[in-house]
């Protein structure tokens, strides 16, 4: 044991001893305020995100979160009146008009500099990749799981993850591929609907996803145990061939978003029963 050496007085003693306290209070503040650093740092979103003020309503419990992003436009502006396009051809869309009080639409509204650091171009699908940092930051903001719309003003490709409501995913909308408001509202619709859990209809595109529910059968007798009970009640709702790619599968409807979002006008009688139910699912919870 090494011994402090020279002469030790009472007097000095008191004195080391009121050094060394002082000391170990300035060091507690300095951890504490780092502490308090570190958990804002964290839980404190860094980016301008701000609630679409034109779609509010809390007297209402919200059933799920659309986080709108921009890349490559030129002001605030022109984002604002492009999403004002897409919400509002949603809350005209069945069955989202039924609850679309109850969905927040929040933007985030980046600089040049945080798209470049954030948002990575690749040669893979999907055309984009995010920050992982920046998903996580909007979902501690939130406190929930959401849906991240990333539209490029300057891109012509569009997709979505194939995914379902309670989970966050991917939305990417290339705004130079439509030709008018209206084909970007219903190519929205589109995405939204895979990001849901709604599958292509299409027969003569890529096949991105193998056949399933609700939408796409495998075979004529999947479909009859999928929505055989809608056929010959509900107009529209039929076994036609063609879905995913594959023209030997099974598809409700001839047309629906899911199939020629530049033609049709909706989601169709099975994918709107199917969305209604995930909707209403999310309210009993």
């Amino acid at each position: 044991m090494r011994l402090w050496h020279g002469r030790f007085t009472l007097g000095q003693g008191i004195e080391n001893t009121t050094v060394n306290i002082l000391k170990g209070i300035i060091w507690t503040k300095r951890l504490f305020l780092l502490s308090v650093f570190i958990y804002f740092a964290f839980s404190c979103f860094a980016y301008d995100i701000e609630l679409y003020s034109e779609q509010v309503s809390w007297q209402f419990e919200q059933l799920f979160n659309l986080v709108f992003c921009s890349l490559n436009y030129r002001n605030k502006e022109d984002l604002s009146r492009d999403m004002k396009v897409l919400i509002q051809r949603l809350s005209k869309t069945k069955p989202f008009n039924e609850v679309v009080e109850r969905i927040r639409v929040y933007y985030i509204n980046l600089s040049r500099e945080e798209e470049n650091t954030i948002l990575k171009r690749t040669q893979g699908f999907p055309p984009l990749k995010v920050r992982q940092d920046f998903l996580d930051g909007i979902s501690a903001y939130l406190k929930s799981n959401y849906k991240l719309i990333i539209i490029d003003a300057s891109g012509f490709s569009s997709c979505a993850e194939l995914s379902s409501i309670d989970k966050t995913s991917l939305i990417i909308l290339g705004r130079r591929r439509y030709k008018n408001e209206h084909s970007f509202a219903r190519g929205f619709l589109h995405e939204l609907g895979h990001s849901l859990g709604l599958r292509d209809e299409c027969v003569n595109c890529q096949e991105l996803c193998p056949a399933g529910p609700p939408n796409c059968a495998p075979t004529k007798e999947e479909a009859k145990r999928w929505w055989g009970k809608l056929v010959g009640s509900v107009p529209r709702v039929h076994y036609i061939r063609g879905c995913c790619g594959d023209k030997d599968y099974i598809r409700p409807t001839i047309a629906s978003l899911m199939n020629d979002p530049d033609k049709a006008e909706d989601f169709g009688p099975v994918n709107e029963r199917y969305l209604k139910n995930i909707l209403e699912g999310l309210s009993k919870k």
